[in-house]
């Protein structure tokens, strides 16, 4: 009997394509770090994650063939100088690990959780457990060599209470209620995901061909900075301990092991994820003051991101994604 198998729909197409995307890009990258690593316990997890988007696009590939659907361009050996000398240090690319594999537990989790047809289900599931697996051998990596950036500790709770007063909500100025956990690891996640893009954005700035770009990473990292030391300065108000920044392991090069529109689509990407968090960490704080905070800089990070999506458009370098047809334009054309 044969398996009859109804059209992948919008939120599986989305999906896949998006994952085809930054996968040729992971691909690039993983190749530099793999060939520029310097720490032998480091390159067989580079080496992992290299064989894992490796594996994304050649089974994304089969699948957009046999549905008939035009594979993405994507990035590619033209987008990548394994001449080229060493950029960033091993830490920072243990850290771009953990930042990398954090992504796709998030990612694949929703890609399944949006997805009907059973074959594309079983392949995020795949996706995922690959992720999971890539956050675990890192994760273990960087405790063993005391470079891993755990969120900061708070006492434990010694009773069951209940709020009784409003106050709890506070207020954007005067006296506040000691931040919840979740605040506090929300605001720990978001200060080390800022430091990770601020050392791929000052690195990039320092590489980038186009002088244009290169000032465009250099507002994104000022920007970056702007964010971790406000997030700090609520950490600090309750005396908690915040993550460190890791910006001095960049090295001196000014040879570019990628190409300026990689890592334009990169800093692209890092937004709509830096986005994504403000979002989630505005719905788990409950205090007014940090959640005037994250919309400040929801409103700064989306302006940041419409200008390098300009960059994009203006180079020819921005792919367009699947999408709906227009009727309208259709229409005008009769």
């Amino acid at each position: 009997m044969v398996e009859h198998l109804p059209k992948i729909t919008s939120a599986e197409i989305s999906m896949l394509w998006s994952a085809y995307i930054s996968d040729t890009m992971s691909i690039c990258v993983l190749k530099h770090f793999f060939q520029t690593c310097e720490d032998q316990d480091v390159k067989p997890i580079i080496e992992l994650a290299l064989s894992y988007s490796s594996d994304h696009v050649d089974k994304i590939s089969d699948l957009f063939q046999k549905e008939g659907i035009p594979l993405p361009d994507g990035f590619g050996d033209q987008d990548v100088n394994l001449e080229a000398r060493k950029l960033f240090s091993d830490v920072t690319y243990m850290r771009y690990l953990h930042h990398m594999a954090r992504t796709g537990l998030n990612t694949f989790s929703l890609a399944k959780s949006i997805s009907a047809r059973k074959d594309i289900r079983s392949l995020f599931k795949e996706f995922l457990d690959q992720a999971e697996e890539l956050y675990d051998r890192n994760t273990e990596l960087m405790q063993e060599k005391g470079v891993f950036i755990r969120s900061p500790y708070i006492d434990y709770p010694d009773r069951v209470d209940y709020i009784t007063d409003r106050k709890f909500l506070g207020g954007l100025i005067g006296q506040r209620r000691p931040l919840l956990a979740l605040e506090v690891a929300h605001l720990g996640i978001n200060i080390e995901v800022a430091n990770v893009s601020k050392t791929l954005l000052l690195g990039f700035s320092q590489v980038a061909r186009s002088k244009t770009i290169s000032d465009y990473f250099k507002k994104g990292y000022n920007l970056g900075k702007s964010l971790v030391e406000d997030l700090i300065v609520k950490l600090k108000e309750d005396d908690n301990s915040y993550p460190s920044t890791w910006d001095s392991t960049i090295t001196k090069s000014t040879e570019p092991p990628f190409s300026d529109k990689l890592m334009l689509f990169h800093t692209n990407a890092q937004s709509a994820i830096g986005l994504g968090d403000f979002g989630l960490a505005i719905s788990a704080s409950l205090r007014k003051d940090l959640t005037v905070l994250y919309e400040g800089y929801i409103l700064r990070l989306g302006s940041f991101a419409e200008e390098g999506a300009r960059y994009l458009i203006d180079h020819g370098w921005f792919e367009k994604p699947p999408q709906s047809i227009d009727r309208e334009e259709i229409r005008k054309q009769r």
